[in-house]
Protein backbone atom coordinates (compact mmCIF):
# COMPACT_ATOMS: atom_id res chain seq x y z
CA UNK A 1 0.00 0.00 0.00
CA UNK A 2 1.32 3.50 -0.98
CA UNK A 3 0.43 6.18 1.48
CA UNK A 4 0.24 10.19 0.47
CA UNK A 5 -0.03 13.14 2.74
CA UNK A 6 -2.70 14.94 1.43
CA UNK A 7 -3.13 17.74 3.88
CA UNK A 8 -1.40 19.41 6.57
CA UNK A 9 -2.50 22.83 8.21
CA UNK A 10 -3.22 24.16 11.49
CA UNK A 11 -6.67 24.26 12.14
CA UNK A 12 -8.78 26.95 14.47
CA UNK A 13 -11.83 25.50 16.50
CA UNK A 14 -14.52 24.70 13.76
CA UNK A 15 -12.52 25.58 10.62
CA UNK A 16 -13.04 23.58 7.49
CA UNK A 17 -10.71 22.82 4.51
CA UNK A 18 -11.50 21.16 1.32
CA UNK A 19 -8.87 18.23 -0.24
CA UNK A 20 -9.83 18.00 -4.15
CA UNK A 21 -8.96 14.11 -4.36
CA UNK A 22 -10.30 13.78 -8.60
CA UNK A 23 -7.57 16.12 -9.46
CA UNK A 24 -4.97 14.84 -7.44
CA UNK A 25 -5.55 11.34 -8.79
CA UNK A 26 -6.54 9.47 -5.62
CA UNK A 27 -10.05 9.36 -5.66
CA UNK A 28 -10.22 6.05 -7.94
CA UNK A 29 -7.88 4.49 -4.85
CA UNK A 30 -8.78 5.20 -1.78
CA UNK A 31 -8.67 2.74 1.43
CA UNK A 32 -7.71 4.81 4.59
CA UNK A 33 -7.95 8.60 5.89
CA UNK A 34 -5.92 8.83 8.57
CA UNK A 35 -5.44 11.91 10.60
CA UNK A 36 -2.93 12.64 13.13
CA UNK A 37 -2.03 15.99 14.94
CA UNK A 38 1.08 16.96 17.38
CA UNK A 39 0.18 15.27 20.30
CA UNK A 40 0.13 11.73 18.77
CA UNK A 41 -3.71 11.77 18.77
CA UNK A 42 -5.33 10.17 15.47
CA UNK A 43 -8.36 9.57 13.92
CA UNK A 44 -8.70 7.08 11.12
CA UNK A 45 -11.82 6.68 8.27
CA UNK A 46 -11.93 4.05 5.81
CA UNK A 47 -13.40 4.68 2.50
CA UNK A 48 -16.67 2.94 1.62
CA UNK A 49 -17.73 2.59 -2.29
CA UNK A 50 -20.88 1.41 -3.90
CA UNK A 51 -18.48 0.81 -6.76
CA UNK A 52 -19.67 3.25 -9.26
CA UNK A 53 -16.65 5.84 -7.61
CA UNK A 54 -18.63 6.93 -5.41
CA UNK A 55 -18.77 6.62 -1.52
CA UNK A 56 -18.03 7.50 1.89
CA UNK A 57 -15.60 7.81 4.85
CA UNK A 58 -16.78 5.35 7.40
CA UNK A 59 -14.99 6.68 10.94
CA UNK A 60 -13.40 3.61 12.90
CA UNK A 61 -11.89 5.71 15.50
CA UNK A 62 -12.07 10.02 15.74
CA UNK A 63 -9.74 10.71 19.32
CA UNK A 64 -9.48 14.60 16.98
CA UNK A 65 -13.85 15.37 17.34
CA UNK A 66 -12.40 15.79 12.96
CA UNK A 67 -15.59 15.22 10.66
CA UNK A 68 -15.30 14.09 7.05
CA UNK A 69 -17.61 14.49 3.95
CA UNK A 70 -16.86 13.19 0.60
CA UNK A 71 -19.14 14.56 -2.59
CA UNK A 72 -18.00 14.56 -6.36
CA UNK A 73 -14.53 14.13 -5.55
CA UNK A 74 -13.87 16.60 -2.97
CA UNK A 75 -13.28 15.80 0.53
CA UNK A 76 -14.52 18.64 3.40
CA UNK A 77 -12.28 18.32 6.49
CA UNK A 78 -13.83 20.21 9.82
CA UNK A 79 -12.17 20.37 12.86
CA UNK A 80 -13.45 20.02 16.23
CA UNK A 81 -13.40 22.23 19.20
CA UNK A 82 -9.94 23.07 19.66
CA UNK A 83 -7.26 24.69 17.70
CA UNK A 84 -4.49 21.87 16.56
CA UNK A 85 -2.35 21.18 13.78
CA UNK A 86 -3.59 18.40 11.40
CA UNK A 87 -2.00 15.87 8.85
CA UNK A 88 -3.82 13.76 6.70
CA UNK A 89 -2.54 10.61 4.60
CA UNK A 90 -4.18 8.58 2.33
CA UNK A 91 -3.54 5.06 1.88
CA UNK A 92 -4.06 3.36 -1.16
Amino acid sequence: MNNFTVLAKDFVANESAVIDLRSSGFEDSLNVLTFQNQRGQSAQFLWQSDGLKRGYFKEIINDLGVKVAHYDGFLTVTNGGGRQFLEAEVKM
